[in-house]
């Protein structure tokens, strides 16, 4: 495959002049390494799981770690933002995946900056490819074709422990057979021939004490000029459908914790703290978090909040902070149905913190919903639902529905469950859209069929998914199409 043009190049020196950071460093002419993030740069400087893992690598002593951002709709030559270079340049490279989406996006990356982004054509002067991220941890073998090891679990520590190897085997001589054999040792990397049974996720044991806090903030970033804290990891709530809750252990950042690495980021002068986790309406002392933050003159914002755990009071406090949109997940209509996948928020609560939220002076409710379940509910329910909603609600809140299809995720109590067909899909947004679109004060927002069986594909994937997508990419052909003429069918990935 040809390389691309060498040589030192500066694509992002206006966002660089932008950025405000907590750590400085002196980046060599030819870092060490480099970790992408396969979206542009707004949702990047918001993700934090991509920023610490960054932070951490450039604290490791005599290494530092460049980052990349792709934009699809560009399609640039992907470079390393500080020094500028081509991503054939670096001889490591770490991509930090959040979607199954990310895997199409990162072989782009490959392809556009001229790397072989299968491994049995790589050769010793490639770059050594490691993944990590919650998508490769829930199922990594659609990643096994394109990455060199894959890093399993929560990565604050583990990718440390790693980096120790990496740099034992830079000072043994490079050869590449000797750096996966020490890999292997490790029981949270996972690589093509080792059994799934000798591995565990790594867990950062820290967690409570040193939560990830922002390292850089930048006004053009997803949430504005805001300062992100993840003051909870995994779910507490194991709902059916949801993957965090068994991808990572439930437990909520020290209070004390919180506040001190807020004060400690003063120096960014961030105008909002954005409060964030899966299950961050839940921590037991959100009240106290968001009155210190509200003293110290700044705006807040928090991922979601719990239905049946959000009262008038904290509301209020948010809304003193600037928090104008509150953000929940009844998921389906159906209250039983609601139980039993999870969710124990009644429509009496939703109507309740409807009224609260208006009374305090928020702007709007947005509501995340599931069609296409294992359980499916009658669709004359969900919209006598939404109808509900917006006659219970003050008319001063607009009401904000996205509905997503249900896509069984590895870890989930549902993950062996049939992700529904694209006719049925279509059929129930059709229904959806037609009976919702004329409600005033209310917005339907859903996601496109294609990508979500996509997506469900992805998610329960196995190593020919991986080679039929490079295939893919390649050739411009639909995933499904590269599937077929393989000999595959799509749908064993479907409906096991």
């Amino acid at each position: 495959m040809s390389k691309p043009k060498r040589g030192h190049r500066k694509p992002e020196k206006g966002l660089l002049s932008g950025e405000r950071r907590a750590f400085t460093i002196q980046f060599p002419r030819r870092p060490q390494a480099v970790i992408v993030f396969p979206a542009p740069y707004s949702a990047a400087i918001a993700n934090l799981g991509y920023l610490t893992i960054w932070e951490r690598l450039n604290k490791v002593p005599g290494f530092t770690c460049d980052r990349a951002v792709w934009n699809p709709r560009s399609k640039d030559m992907p470079r390393g933002m500080e020094s500028g270079l081509p991503l054939s340049d670096f001889p490591l490279i770490f991509i930090s995946s959040s979607f199954e989406l990310d895997l199409i996006r990162f072989l782009d990356m490959l392809i556009t900056a001229g790397i072989e982004p299968e491994i049995v054509k790589r050769g010793e002067s490639d770059p050594i490819v490691v993944a990590g991220g919650i998508t490769p941890t829930l199922n990594p073998h659609p990643w096994e074709p394109v990455v060199d090891l894959t890093i399993l679990g929560e990565g604050e520590d583990s990718v440390l422990e790693w980096i120790d190897i990496y740099q034992d085997w830079i000072l043994s001589g490079k050869d590449k057979e000797r750096l996966l054999e020490a890999s292997s040792r490790l029981k949270y990397v996972w690589m093509p021939g080792k059994s799934e049974a000798d591995c565990h996720q790594a867990e950062y044991s820290y967690y409570r004490k040193d939560p990830p806090c922002s390292p850089v903030v930048h006004p053009q970033g997803h949430f504005g000029d805001c300062l992100l804290i993840e003051i909870n990891r995994g779910c507490p709530h194991g709902c059916s459908f949801c993957a965090v809750c068994g991808a990572f252990p439930a437990r909520f950042a020290d209070t004390e914790a919180i506040l001190q690495k807020i004060d400690d980021a003063k120096s960014l002068n961030s105008t909002k703290i954005g409060l964030v986790g899966a299950a961050a309406g839940d921590h037991p002392h959100l009240k106290e978090i968001v009155r210190q933050i509200i003293a110290s003159g700044k705006e807040i914002t928090i991922s979601s909040l719990r239905i049946e755990r959000t009262d008038s009071e904290l509301l209020h406090l948010l809304a003193s902070g600037g928090f104008r949109t509150v953000t929940v997940a009844p998921e389906v209509a159906d209250e039983e149905l609601r139980r039993k996948i999870g969710k124990r928020a009644s429509d009496d609560d939703l109507v309740q913190l409807a009224k609260d939220s208006a009374q305090a002076g928020l702007y709007k409710m947005r509501a995340y919903m599931l069609i296409g379940l294992p359980d499916p509910e009658p669709l004359e329910k969900v919209v006598a639902f939404v109808k509900m909603l917006r006659r219970e609600a003050p008319t001063s809140l607009k009401l904000d529905f996205s509905f997503s299809s249900f896509i069984p995720k590895p870890r989930s109590v549902w993950q062996d469950a049939v992700f529904a067909s694209t006719k049925e899909l279509n059929q129930t947004k059709r229904y959806l859209r037609s009976h919702l679109a004329r409600i005033p004060g209310v917005s339907v927002k859903m996601e496109s069929t294609r990508t979500e069986r996509l997506s469900a594909v992805l998610s329960r994937g196995d190593c020919h998914v991986g080679e039929a997508l490079i295939r893919s990419q390649r050739s411009s052909r639909p995933l499904e199409q590269e599937l077929k003429a393989a000999g595959i069918e799509p749908e064993r990935y479907l409906v096991p």
